[in-house]
C-alpha cells in the first residue's frame, strides 16, 4: 500500500471517530435530558408531597402458602423420584421406594428425629394443596385401574382364567372375613362394626396391584408369558369384582341396617347403569365409529370431564370419589387409535401426582407408633400369613389343578400376592370412612409392604432368574 493511500485511510478513520464522539454526545445529553432528569424530578415530588404511614413490612400471607406450597411440592416428587430409583436398582417396583418415602417424611420417622423440620416443610397450608394433588392423582389412576380391566379381562385366557381368578378372589377374601370377625371389637373404627369391619379386611386380602403387578412382569420378561396373561386375566377380574364388594361395603357403614340402604344402593345402580350402559355406548359410537375421528385434545376434554363428573356424582351419593373414576374408566372405550388414546397421557400424569398421595398417606399412618405388644405382633403375624399362603397357596393350587407345574403355578401364586398401591389406597379409603382404626391401619399397611417386596425376590429365585429381563435358566 502506497503512503497516500495510508493517509487517507488515516483520516477516513479519524473523521468516523470525530463523528462518533459528536453522536455519542448527542446520546448523552438525550438520556440526561429524557430519561435522568424526569425521573429525579418526580423522586423529588414523591418525597416532599406523599404522606403515608409507616407499617412494619411483611409478605402476603397468599405468597407465604403458595411458597410453602412450591417448596413441599419440590421435597415430595424429588424425594419420590430418589427413593423410587433406589428400589429399582435393589429389584423393588419403584412404588415401593415412592412409598417409603412417604412414610419416611411423616410421623413414622422424620417427626421423631425433627419435628420442627417436618411442620416448616409441610404447613398445613401447604398439606391442604397437596391433599388437592393427591385426589387428582387417585381418580386418574383410578380410571386407568378401569381401563386395564377392560383390555385384560378381553384376554382369552383359556377355560383355567376362570378358575384360577376365582381363586385369587374367593379363598383370600372368605379367609379375611373369617379372621376378621374376632377382631372387630379391638380394631374396627368409629363407622365400623363386625359386618363392614370384616367385609373390609377380607376386601383388602383380596386386592391384587395392577401397576405393581405389571411392572414385574416387564422387568422380569414375563409379560407375554402364559404365566403373565393369566396373572392379568385373574387380578383384572378379581380386583374389578373386590371394588363392587368395597363400594357394597361402604353403603353398608353407613346406613344402618339393610331395610335403610335402598335409597343409595338404588341410586349407586342407576349411576353404574347409565355409565355402563348409555354413556359407555355414545362414548364408543363417537370416539371410535365416528365419520370423522375427533381431535386429540378434544378427547382428552372429554375424559377429564367424565372422570371429574362421574367421580363427583359418587362422592355426592356418599361413597368414595375414586368408585366414580374407576366406573368411567370401564365405559371409556379402549380400542381408540393411538393418536387420540388419552390413557398414556393420564397415566403419566397420575405417576406424577401420585407421589403426593404417599405423602398423605405418610402422614396418616404412624408405624412407629403401633403399640408391639403380644397382641398387635400376633395379629400382624396372622394377617400377613392369611393373606400370603391364601394368594400363593390359593391360586398355586388352582394352577396345579388346570395341569400347570409346580414351579410355574407357584409363581403365578407369588405375582397375585402382589397388592402394592392398590391396596394402599383402599386401606386409605377405609380408614377415612373409619372403618378401622389406625392399629389396623397401620397392620395391614406392613402387609401390603411385606406381600409387596416378597413378590419380585420370590418369582426371580423360583424362575432362576438372576436378574431384570433374563430368560429362566434350565
Amino acid at each position: 500500500m502506497t503512503q497516500r493511500a495510508v493517509e487517507k485511510d488515516t483520516s477516513q478513520s479519524s473523521a468516523r471517530d470525530g463523528g462518533g464522539s459528536s453522536s455519542d454526545r448527542r446520546r448523552a445529553l438525550g438520556y440526561g435530558l429524557l430519561v435522568v432528569l424526569p425521573l429525579l424530578a418526580a423522586a423529588v415530588l414523591l418525597v416532599s408531597h406523599g404522606d403515608r404511614p409507616v407499617r412494619a413490612a411483611a409478605g402476603s400471607p397468599d405468597n407465604h402458602a403458595a411458597a410453602a406450597l412450591f417448596f413441599a411440592i419440590a421435597v415430595v416428587v424429588g424425594a419420590a423420584r430418589l427413593a423410587g430409583l433406589l428400589a429399582a436398582r435393589l429389584g423393588q417396583p419403584q412404588v415401593i421406594g415412592e412409598l417409603l418415602a412417604g412414610i419416611t417424611l411423616g410421623p413414622t420417622v422424620l417427626d421423631r428425629l425433627a419435628p420442627s423440620v417436618r411442620a416448616w416443610l409441610f404447613p398445613q397450608a401447604a398439606v391442604t394443596g397437596i391433599n388437592a394433588l393427591a385426589q387428582l392423582g387417585l381418580v386418574l389412576f383410578m380410571f386407568g385401574v378401569g381401563q386395564e380391566v377392560v383390555r385384560n379381562s378381553r384376554d382369552r385366557a383359556g377355560r383355567d382364567g376362570g378358575l384360577i381368578a376365582l381363586t385369587s378372589l374367593v379363598l383370600p377374601f372368605a379367609a379375611g372375613t373369617a379372621v376378621a370377625l374376632p377382631l372387630a371389637s379391638r380394631f374396627a373404627g368409629a363407622a365400623g362394626d363386625s359386618l363392614t369391619f370384616a367385609l373390609f379386611v377380607g376386601c383388602a386380602l383380596s386386592i391384587t396391584a395392577f401397576p405393581v403387578l405389571a411392572r414385574i412382569l416387564t422387568d422380569l420378561d414375563l409379560i407375554r408369558t402364559r404365566t403373565g396373561r393369566l396373572s392379568l386375566f385373574s387380578a383384572a377380574i378379581g380386583d374389578g369384582i373386590c371394588w363392587l364388594l368395597l363400594t357394597a361395603t361402604l353403603l353398608l357403614a353407613q346406613g344402618g341396617d339393610l331395610s335403610s340402604l335402598w335409597r343409595p344402593v338404588l341410586l349407586t345402580l342407576l349411576t353404574a347403569v347409565v355409565l355402563l350402559g348409555p354413556v359407555r355406548a355414545g362414548l364408543a359410537r363417537y370416539l371410535v365409529h365416528g365419520d370423522r375421528p375427533p381431535k386429540a385434545a378434544f378427547v382428552l376434554m372429554i375424559a377429564v370431564v367424565g372422570i371429574a363428573g362421574s367421580a363427583g356424582i359418587t362422592a355426592l351419593l356418599g361413597i368414595h370419589q375414586l368408585i366414580g373414576a374407576f366406573l368411567f374408566g370401564l365405559a371409556w372405550p379402549a380400542a381408540l387409535p393411538p393418536e387420540t388414546s388419552v390413557v398414556p397421557s393420564l397415566g403419566t400424569m397420575a405417576h406424577l401426582l401420585l407421589p403426593f398421595f404417599f405423602l398423605g398417606f405418610g402422614l396418616s399412618v404412624d408405624l412407629g407408633d403401633l403399640p408391639l405388644t403380644a397382641e398387635t405382633l400376633a395379629v400382624a403375624c396372622l394377617l400377613t400369613a392369611v393373606a400370603i399362603v391364601t394368594k400363593v397357596g390359593g391360586v398355586a393350587l388352582a394352577a396345579h389343578l388346570c395341569g400347570m407345574g409346580r414351579r410355574e403355578a407357584a409363581t403365578l401364586g407369588l405375582l397375585m400376592n402382589a397388592r402394592g398401591l392398590t391396596e394402599l389406597v383402599v386401606l386409605g379409603i377405609g380408614h377415612e370412612a373409619r372403618l378401622i382404626d389406625g392399629e389396623m391401619f397401620a397392620m395391614l399397611t406392613v402387609v401390603a409392604l411385606v406381600t409387596t417386596l416378597m413378590t419380585g425376590p420370590g418369582v426371580r429365585l423360583l424362575a432362576g432368574l438372576r436378574g431384570p429381563g433374563r430368560e429362566p435358566t434350565p
